[in-house]
Protein backbone atom coordinates (compact mmCIF):
# COMPACT_ATOMS: atom_id res chain seq x y z
CA UNK A 1 0.00 0.00 0.00
CA UNK A 2 1.05 3.40 -0.84
CA UNK A 3 -0.35 5.83 1.66
CA UNK A 4 -1.77 9.01 1.33
CA UNK A 5 -1.17 10.15 4.55
CA UNK A 6 0.78 8.93 7.73
CA UNK A 7 -0.18 9.52 11.64
CA UNK A 8 3.16 9.21 13.29
CA UNK A 9 3.15 9.90 17.60
CA UNK A 10 5.30 8.36 20.45
CA UNK A 11 5.65 8.72 24.01
CA UNK A 12 8.98 7.71 25.92
CA UNK A 13 8.08 6.11 29.39
CA UNK A 14 9.98 5.10 32.43
CA UNK A 15 8.46 1.45 32.64
CA UNK A 16 9.55 -1.79 31.30
CA UNK A 17 8.44 -2.51 27.96
CA UNK A 18 6.30 -5.91 29.60
CA UNK A 19 4.33 -3.45 31.19
CA UNK A 20 3.62 -1.23 28.33
CA UNK A 21 3.21 -4.11 26.07
CA UNK A 22 0.40 -5.69 29.16
CA UNK A 23 -1.20 -2.37 28.28
CA UNK A 24 -1.33 -1.97 25.11
CA UNK A 25 -2.25 -5.56 23.99
CA UNK A 26 -5.54 -5.75 26.46
CA UNK A 27 -7.99 -4.21 23.65
CA UNK A 28 -10.92 -4.42 25.74
CA UNK A 29 -9.35 -1.84 28.50
CA UNK A 30 -8.44 0.70 25.66
CA UNK A 31 -10.83 2.90 26.49
CA UNK A 32 -8.84 3.53 30.13
CA UNK A 33 -6.45 5.11 27.80
CA UNK A 34 -7.62 6.64 24.60
CA UNK A 35 -10.45 8.95 25.84
CA UNK A 36 -12.36 8.91 22.42
CA UNK A 37 -13.38 5.73 22.43
CA UNK A 38 -16.08 4.78 24.17
CA UNK A 39 -16.07 0.03 23.66
CA UNK A 40 -13.93 -2.40 22.36
CA UNK A 41 -15.08 -5.66 21.83
CA UNK A 42 -13.68 -8.92 20.25
CA UNK A 43 -15.66 -10.31 17.55
CA UNK A 44 -13.33 -13.05 16.83
CA UNK A 45 -10.36 -13.81 19.47
CA UNK A 46 -6.97 -14.13 18.24
CA UNK A 47 -4.52 -17.32 18.34
CA UNK A 48 -3.53 -15.72 21.84
CA UNK A 49 -6.78 -13.87 22.76
CA UNK A 50 -5.61 -10.26 21.69
CA UNK A 51 -3.38 -11.91 18.87
CA UNK A 52 -3.08 -12.67 15.54
CA UNK A 53 -6.43 -12.82 13.73
CA UNK A 54 -7.99 -11.41 16.48
CA UNK A 55 -10.86 -9.14 14.91
CA UNK A 56 -11.96 -5.72 17.42
CA UNK A 57 -14.68 -2.96 17.02
CA UNK A 58 -14.14 -0.13 18.14
CA UNK A 59 -16.80 2.01 18.80
CA UNK A 60 -15.94 6.03 19.52
CA UNK A 61 -17.39 8.69 21.71
CA UNK A 62 -16.78 11.35 18.85
CA UNK A 63 -20.64 11.49 17.42
CA UNK A 64 -19.56 11.48 13.65
CA UNK A 65 -16.63 9.18 13.93
CA UNK A 66 -17.87 5.70 12.53
CA UNK A 67 -17.70 2.19 14.50
CA UNK A 68 -15.12 0.49 12.65
CA UNK A 69 -13.76 -3.18 12.27
CA UNK A 70 -9.68 -4.39 12.59
CA UNK A 71 -7.66 -7.21 12.13
CA UNK A 72 -4.19 -8.03 14.07
CA UNK A 73 -2.00 -8.84 11.59
CA UNK A 74 1.24 -8.98 13.34
CA UNK A 75 1.53 -10.04 17.14
CA UNK A 76 5.08 -10.43 18.13
CA UNK A 77 4.89 -10.25 22.15
CA UNK A 78 5.91 -7.80 23.77
CA UNK A 79 7.09 -5.71 21.34
CA UNK A 80 4.52 -4.81 18.70
CA UNK A 81 1.12 -5.30 17.05
CA UNK A 82 -0.14 -4.21 13.42
CA UNK A 83 -3.85 -4.04 12.38
CA UNK A 84 -5.59 -3.16 9.58
CA UNK A 85 -9.26 -1.41 9.12
CA UNK A 86 -11.46 -3.36 6.74
CA UNK A 87 -14.88 -1.86 7.31
CA UNK A 88 -16.28 1.42 8.68
CA UNK A 89 -14.36 4.23 7.33
CA UNK A 90 -15.63 5.58 4.51
CA UNK A 91 -13.44 6.61 1.65
CA UNK A 92 -10.81 4.54 3.12
CA UNK A 93 -8.43 2.00 -0.08
CA UNK A 94 -5.81 0.93 2.62
CA UNK A 95 -4.72 1.47 6.25
CA UNK A 96 -2.24 -0.23 8.51
CA UNK A 97 -1.52 0.65 11.78
CA UNK A 98 1.43 -0.69 14.09
CA UNK A 99 1.54 -0.23 18.37
CA UNK A 100 5.21 -0.49 18.87
CA UNK A 101 7.00 -0.38 22.52
CA UNK A 102 11.09 -0.48 21.85
CA UNK A 103 13.17 -1.11 25.14
CA UNK A 104 15.37 1.49 25.54
CA UNK A 105 16.99 0.12 28.68
CA UNK A 106 16.98 0.18 32.10
CA UNK A 107 14.08 0.11 32.48
CA UNK A 108 12.05 2.65 30.60
CA UNK A 109 10.56 2.35 27.15
CA UNK A 110 9.45 4.18 23.79
CA UNK A 111 5.54 3.71 22.86
CA UNK A 112 5.19 4.61 19.02
CA UNK A 113 1.71 4.47 17.63
CA UNK A 114 1.83 4.73 13.41
CA UNK A 115 -0.91 5.03 11.26
CA UNK A 116 -0.83 4.82 7.20
CA UNK A 117 -4.14 5.41 5.46
CA UNK A 118 -4.49 5.46 1.60
CA UNK A 119 -8.01 7.14 0.75
CA UNK A 120 -9.73 6.52 -2.52
CA UNK A 121 -9.18 9.42 -4.67
CA UNK A 122 -13.26 10.60 -4.74
CA UNK A 123 -15.66 9.69 -2.01
CA UNK A 124 -17.90 12.14 -0.42
CA UNK A 125 -15.76 12.39 2.78
CA UNK A 126 -13.30 13.87 0.74
CA UNK A 127 -12.87 17.76 2.06
CA UNK A 128 -13.29 16.29 5.74
CA UNK A 129 -9.97 14.28 5.63
CA UNK A 130 -7.59 16.86 6.68
CA UNK A 131 -9.32 17.87 9.97
CA UNK A 132 -10.28 14.30 10.64
CA UNK A 133 -6.40 13.72 10.33
CA UNK A 134 -5.15 16.64 12.60
CA UNK A 135 -8.12 15.28 15.32
CA UNK A 136 -6.67 11.86 14.90
CA UNK A 137 -3.67 12.31 14.83
CA UNK A 138 -4.36 14.77 18.55
CA UNK A 139 -6.14 11.91 19.76
CA UNK A 140 -3.29 9.12 19.28
CA UNK A 141 -0.91 11.62 20.98
CA UNK A 142 -2.80 12.18 23.87
CA UNK A 143 -3.41 8.87 24.51
CA UNK A 144 0.40 7.39 24.49
CA UNK A 145 0.82 10.84 26.53
CA UNK A 146 -2.04 9.84 29.10
CA UNK A 147 -0.75 5.92 29.05
CA UNK A 148 2.89 7.54 30.34
CA UNK A 149 1.21 9.72 32.74
CA UNK A 150 -0.72 6.59 34.03
CA UNK A 151 2.46 4.05 34.06
CA UNK A 152 4.53 6.81 35.66
CA UNK A 153 2.06 7.82 38.17
CA UNK A 154 0.83 4.34 39.57
CA UNK A 155 3.79 2.99 41.01
CA UNK A 156 4.08 0.44 38.62
CA UNK A 157 7.56 1.44 36.66
CA UNK A 158 9.44 -1.16 37.52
Amino acid sequence: MNPTHSIRVSADIAAPPALIWERVSDHEATPGWVSAVKRVSLSRPGTAKNGLGAIRVVEFKPLLWSTIHEEITLFETPRAFHYVLFKGMPGLAGHIGKVIVDDLGGGRSRLRWEVDFKFKTIHPFRLFVPTFLREFEGVLGEAVLELKRQLETSGQTG
